[in-house]
């Protein structure tokens, strides 16, 4: 897709209405719903194409949003999820689904209530969006980086730009630019190469807003022991996953879960990161207990187990373990519960039974950390939700500077929940933008 520039060959002018720093998918619909004729807005992003993080989202089938109520939606972002009620009773998950019908793309719901657009692709969602963007005639520059942004005393915004990156090289090597609106929609501190390496959060605690500190939020955990190195590749789809501080439970949910890369993921793992990894950060010694036989109780897992012995007579212990485990995971639990795999199943001890029977129901992996923050589906922390005016989006700290985004305190659980809100904050911001602008203007 063509973007226009301007004789001199350099796309950008000296002053804007309205600058827009990440072209996510926060800053990509803000744009659009600012949009007022005549004025210049522009977006600029420090990558080489806009909306890089959004085009991968979902393994790049794109899981948009969920179509859960907003009572559901807010208890799934936790303590601030209270902030977003007023972004969401503006524009939510219906309002969204229409929004990108009337650009062109359908949806599917999937289980647990996903939406997904029809063509399999998060590319549809970014190419409508960079439709309406040119239909609208609104400027994106790549490949530059807001390095720094000053508040003159007229209350104007000046940023200077680094463009050393450009592949083209035809332009100075920063430059500055005017504005009186900026929106910070720049992504959390996750994905660093698609642009969401937190460059927001110092732009924004430069301006003097407070940063809650920054922790991985949907990250794999890492395990000590040889566990999840024993066990790398299997995927459980139906297990009970507590968490115990000390002897202390503090969690405890159902779902699926994967080892992968010598690390515990999967989503029920990802949706109890951020509070292990706030704890392991306090101090706690943390580990999972993993129930691999959750419709089972102790007594009947145990008559079970006897039946299999009384089965397979004339075969031998590891056949046993076959039809209770996934192959991959047999090898780990004979060395763990000391069972021999080639003797008689009548041979097997109480101990041994009891021993096995333990394991299936409480498989316990001790919890070190977490992978980095740039494995994170999104980031915990950012700017303080207590200096934003949730209406508008609008600072309360410096008029005319607004946010969208996971660049505020704001993350959720999987399931669409955070793209939701990158849209909904967005359009708000958009259309707050766009009332001042017309305000201005009068």
């Amino acid at each position: 897709m063509k973007r226009k520039k301007s004789e001199n060959s350099n796309p950008l002018h000296n002053e804007y209405d309205l600058i827009i720093i990440g072209a996510g998918p926060a800053g990509l619909i803000a744009a659009i719903e600012s949009n007022v004729n005549n004025v210049r807005i522009i977006v600029i992003e420090q990558k080489f194409k806009p909306a890089m993080k959004l085009r991968i989202t979902g393994k790049g089938n794109c899981n948009i949003t969920n179509e859960a109520g907003v009572e559901e939606f807010i208890e799934n972002f936790g303590r601030n999820g209270k902030f977003l009620r007023q972004s969401f009773n503006k524009f939510f998950n219906e309002d969204l689904i229409g929004y990108f019908n009337e650009l062109g793309v359908d949806f599917e719901l999937e289980r647990g209530g996903r939406y997904y657009p029809k063509s399999g692709k998060a590319e549809t969602i970014v190419n409508s969006l960079l439709q309406r963007l040119d239909d609208l005639n609104i400027e994106i520059v790549t490949n530059f980086k807001a390095e720094n942004i000053i508040v003159r005393k007229s209350g104007e915004f000046e940023i200077r730009l680094s463009d050393k990156d450009r592949p083209d090289g035809d332009l100075q090597s920063s430059l500055n630019l005017k504005t009186e609106r900026i929106l910070l929609a720049t992504g959390g501190r996750s994905y660093p190469g698609t642009g969401s390496d937190g460059s927001g959060f110092v732009l924004a605690e430069g301006l003097g807003h407070t940063i809650v500190p920054i922790i991985p939020a949907l990250v794999p955990l890492k395990g000590k022991g040889n566990i999840p190195e024993e066990l790398n590749g299997l995927s459980i789809r139906n297990c009970r996953v507590k968490v115990f501080s000390a002897d202390k439970k503090v969690d405890d949910q159902f779902g699926e879960m994967e080892f992968r890369d010598n690390e515990i993921a999967g989503p029920v793992i990802l949706s109890m990161s951020k509070d292990i990894v706030k704890k392991i950060k306090k101090g706690e010694r943390i580990f999972l207990s993993i129930d691999l036989k959750p419709s089972l109780d102790y007594k009947k897992l145990d008559n079970r187990i006897l039946r299999e012995v009384k089965d397979k007579k004339n075969k031998n212990c590891t056949d046993i373990l076959k039809t209770l485990l996934p192959g991959k995971a047999i090898n780990l639990f004979l060395t763990l519960t000391g069972i021999d795999g080639k003797k008689n199943p009548g041979q097997l001890t109480s101990e041994e039974r009891r021993n096995l029977n333990n394991l299936l129901k409480g498989l316990k992996i001790p919890v070190k950390g977490s992978a980095s923050i740039s494995k994170a589906l999104v980031t915990s922390g950012g700017v303080s939700l207590s200096e934003i005016d949730q209406a508008t989006m609008e600072s309360k700290i410096i008029k005319g500077l607004y946010f969208a985004g996971e660049v505020m305190d704001i993350d959720g659980e999987t399931g669409g929940f955070n793209l939701q809100a990158a849209f909904s904050t967005g359009w708000v911001a958009g259309r707050s933008l766009k009332n001042s602008i017309i305000k201005t203007g009068e």
